[in-house]
């Protein structure tokens, strides 16, 4: 009888649903649990976009491209770079993100529902809050369960992953960054100025080391994020159980905003009762771990970064595809354990340079982001990139996004 393995998935978010999909595709059984008591228990989020050799690669990859393209966006990629004034300094609308391709959007909420319906039920166990994973492949849940061993366990369970301290005692940093995230659901109908003001995708504002920034959603509704930098971990959490009452939450949080304009402070004051406190994390730029068979990790569990490059699900997703094929390839080879670890130590040794030059980034976007002269060290790194796209793409005659004249009175840019 041919060896089968057993493998466990750690976390139903993007990542580990992708890798279940791709290894269920090739009858490669595997089992998801999840911490979350079911599909419904809380909100996901707002939009994202995905890239083409990433995030659409892996819809690919994973048969779901065309059920994507019926939610697709492509609208939603549109793009506007402001500072506090709300003048926007870089305008992407209609035009791919520094020269580049389209990057069709998608709202959190549908991309989940999409891939949970596209894997069986009973391949998830939900309310399963691990707590602890044992060195020979047990699992040891809140409620006193025990499941194992497992022959692989797969941690695709977020920043806080538990799986992690297994491979390393690297913990997340905190990045310095908090803030909240609020709603303006049907926008268009009651606030049809700020609709027409935002546009059909995203309204980015920096300044001062702040940043307030908007995303359309596919339900007519707005996010709305705001951020502060050099706070102490706790200062979002704190305000939020300081003020119960979203409106007086709302004054106090303004009062970080005082000469911002009126439009990017209406996004705030308008904004419905719900809002979520935000602290950012993000693993060191150069992280990896040990190779241990029997355990690895994808997604934010590998490589957390802060939102500020949208590659987040990206990396995730094309993380789930990289495994999956080393997976599906080695079991096709010889079905053995020293296999099935072959494959994941190759695919560890693939994803360490490619997650560090994408944490790289990251972290270079919010160092600009939130440096003091924002947005114009973007600006400035903006147009590197579209000149070597330019330069990549001279026989063509795709049409370059508009950097506005304010660009001619950018500061000098110090070293920070």
């Amino acid at each position: 009888m041919s060896w089968t393995p057993k493998i466990a998935i750690i976390g139903a978010g993007p990542a580990g649903l992708m890798l279940a999909r791709l290894l269920l595709q090739k009858s490669i059984l595997v089992t998801i649990f999840e911490r979350e008591q079911s599909a419904t228990f809380r909100g996901q989020g707002g939009t994202l976009d995905l890239h083409k050799n990433s995030g659409l690669y892996a819809m690919k990859e994973a048969g779901l491209f065309d059920q994507f393209l019926q939610h697709a966006r492509y609208e939603g990629d549109d793009l506007i770079i402001a500072d506090k004034t709300a003048v926007p300094v870089l305008d992407f609308r209609e035009k791919g993100y520094m020269g580049g391709e389209r990057r069709p959007e998608i709202d959190r909420e549908t991309l989940r529902k999409m891939l949970l319906e596209s894997i069986p039920a009973d391949c998830i166990r939900w309310d399963h809050y691990l707590t602890a994973v044992r060195p020979e492949g047990y699992l040891e849940f809140q409620s006193g369960e025990i499941q194992g061993p497992f022959d692989l366990v797969v941690g695709a369970d977020g920043g806080r992953s538990r799986v992690r301290p297994l491979l390393t005692d690297v913990t997340p940093l905190h990045s310095g960054i908090a803030g909240f995230e609020f709603k303006i659901a049907d926008v268009e109908t009651r606030f049809p100025h700020i609709a027409k003001f935002v546009g059909r995708g995203s309204y980015f504002c920096w300044s001062d080391g702040k940043a307030i920034q908007a995303q359309r959603l596919g339900d007519k509704g707005m996010r709305v994020y705001a951020w502060s930098s050099k706070k102490p971990e706790t200062w979002a959490i704190d305000l939020h159980a300081r003020y119960p009452s979203t409106a007086e939450l709302k004054k106090v949080f303004l009062k970080e905003y005082p000469d911002w304009s009126p439009i990017l402070r209406e996004w705030i004051e308008v904004a419905d009762e719900d809002r979520r406190p935000w602290t950012l994390y993000m693993m060191p730029t150069d992280f990896q771990w040990a190779h241990r068979p029997g355990f690895t990790l994808i997604g934010d569990a590998a490589h957390l970064m802060t939102p500020f490059s949208g590659e987040g699900v990206n990396a995730a997703f094309l993380d789930a595809v990289e495994l999956a094929n080393r997976i599906v390839s080695s079991l096709e080879a010889e079905r053995s354990p020293e296999k099935l670890d072959a494959a994941v130590a190759a695919y560890e040794a693939a994803l360490f340079p490619r997650a560090h030059a994408t944490m790289a980034d990251t972290a270079d976007n919010m160092r600009l982001f939130f440096r003091a002269d924002a947005p114009w060290g973007f600006v400035l790194k903006c147009q590197r990139v579209m000149a070597m796209q330019t330069n990549k793409n001279k026989t063509t005659s795709k049409p370059q996004p508009q950097t506005h004249q304010r660009e001619i009175q950018q500061p000098e840019i110090d070293g920070h």
